[in-house]
């Protein structure tokens, strides 16, 4: 291979083959021979799956602990993040029917770079696909039901209230309430809308610094309470 420099030979080569199978083979066979390769020889080691020295020891790890049925070598897996410096993986779903779950890899010189030199820690990291995760879960029918209730909303009519009302919000929460509230400045309908739809069990509102008004969704019955009593209304309630 002639001009550049190793590291940006090895960076082109896992760009051609990361699109390997998007890519016209004509194209490929081109790309690769300006770096000295054929495709058929590239073809040939993807397809014979034989692990280097750093992958057998892997899959020995993991044939030891039962998981040998659950590990393919593929060879056209580069993953797209150029600070890999090692193995990288894709986790999938058996019968291969979505994109993957999970990626990640190893990578030695990555928290080196971004403390600046401060520390020297090599790593293996991976990220997952929620989205995948759930279509994934809703197609085998595992997906649980959703259906945890909210005991108290906190309406925030009054935005100069916003503060108390934020402390109420803790209080409550550490006395083991589940508590929701409206995060930005909204219409006391559509507050009020939102505590129905998360089933809120009471909604609360601060009327000033010393009072709150609590509300009981199933009874539809109010009292006025101190501000400071909420949470042993609630408790008895």
């Amino acid at each position: 291979m002639e001009g550049g420099s190793a590291a940006e030979h090895e960076y082109e080569f896992f760009q051609i083959i990361d699109k390997l199978e998007r890519t016209e083979p004509a194209e490929s066979e081109k790309k690769l021979a300006a770096l000295g390769l054929s495709l058929a020889e590239v073809n040939k080691f993807i397809e014979s799956g034989e692990p280097t020295v750093e992958l057998k020891s892997i899959l020995d790890n993991l044939a030891a602990r039962g998981m040998k049925e659950f590990v393919k070598v593929d060879y056209h897996v580069i993953r797209g993040l150029a600070y890999y410096t090692g193995v990288v993986f894709e986790a999938f779903d058996r019968k291969g029917e979505f994109r993957a779950i999970a990626g990640g890899g190893r990578y030695d010189n990555l928290i080196k770079l971004l403390s600046n030199g401060k520390v020297n820690l090599p790593a293996l990291g991976f990220g997952m696909g929620d989205v995948v995760l759930l279509e994934l879960l809703k197609a085998r029918g595992l997906l649980p039901k959703f259906d945890t209730n909210v005991d108290v909303f906190v309406l925030v009519e009054d935005e100069a209230l916003r503060p108390q009302s934020l402390k109420l919000v803790q209080e409550l929460r550490s006395g083991g309430f589940a508590v929701e509230y409206p995060i930005v400045p909204a219409k006391a309908d559509k507050q009020f809308k939102r505590a129905q739809e998360l089933k809120a069990a009471f909604t609360v509102k601060l009327e000033n610094d010393a009072y709150a008004r609590i509300r009981n969704s199933k009874t539809r019955t109010e009292l006025v309470s101190g501000a400071s009593d909420v949470k042993n209304h609630l408790a008895k309630a």
